[in-house]
């Protein structure tokens, strides 16, 4: 057994995607007369978690209908969607120093395909994404999973996460958990056992 795994979040940890995050939810946000307000925060959270607390007041058909919505619209949009500084390079080192990661992500399977294909990040057969699970982050079953899935006990695993859903949801899990701020500041993730300003950062505090 590995002495050590990793758990990489996706969007803002490994690939960079937020002006494609924002412009989907923009528009889907103004077609269902949802205010932009209304959707702060949710960053890191699922977003059929997120339109259902946001729409709880609509019926399930119409949620249904923008979760859809907004899922093509951020399938579709892939441009400026790229690699994290670093990302590339220390996947590349963990596989070829044979260290086992994957990657625990909100996103649903498409989208994560669409987003690692733009990023050209490499997503492993044993990824988790929110269609594989019953509650996403902050709650912590896609961190057990992934742990699960790399055949590690979570408390051997560091996670790596760049929004306060996911800290919660791995620390929820049992593992290690490094901030890295790329779109929150270190006191907006307290609850992080790591910062990393820059993911050449990771290994280092791993003692690796």
């Amino acid at each position: 057994m590995s002495k050590i795994g990793f758990l990489f979040d996706l969007d803002g940890t490994l690939v960079d995607s937020q002006e494609a995050v924002m412009n989907s939810w923009i528009t889907m946000a103004n077609e269902a007369g949802i205010p932009l307000q209304a959707l702060a925060g949710h960053h890191g959270v699922p977003a059929e978690q997120t339109l259902r607390k946001v729409l709880a007041d609509r019926e399930e058909a119409e949620i249904q209908k923008w979760i859809r919505r907004v899922t093509d619209l951020e399938i579709a949009d892939i441009d400026g969607v790229h690699a994290v500084p670093g990302a590339l390079e220390l996947l590349a080192e963990l596989n070829d120093r044979g260290i086992p990661w994957t990657i625990v992500t909100s996103c649903t399977t498409d989208l994560a395909i669409a987003r690692t294909r733009a990023g050209k990040i490499p997503m492993p057969a044993n990824s988790v994404t929110f269609d594989q699970v019953t509650r996403g982050k902050p709650f912590p079953e896609p961190f057990i999973l992934g742990a699960e899935r790399l055949g590690l006990p979570t408390n051997i695993c560091w996670a790596i996460e760049d929004a306060p859903g996911g800290v919660t949801s791995a620390k929820g899990a049992g593992c290690t958990v490094a901030g890295v701020l790329t779109t929150h500041t270190r006191e907006e993730l307290p609850h992080a056992d790591h910062h990393l300003e820059h993911l050449n950062e990771l290994l280092g505090k791993a003692g690796l």
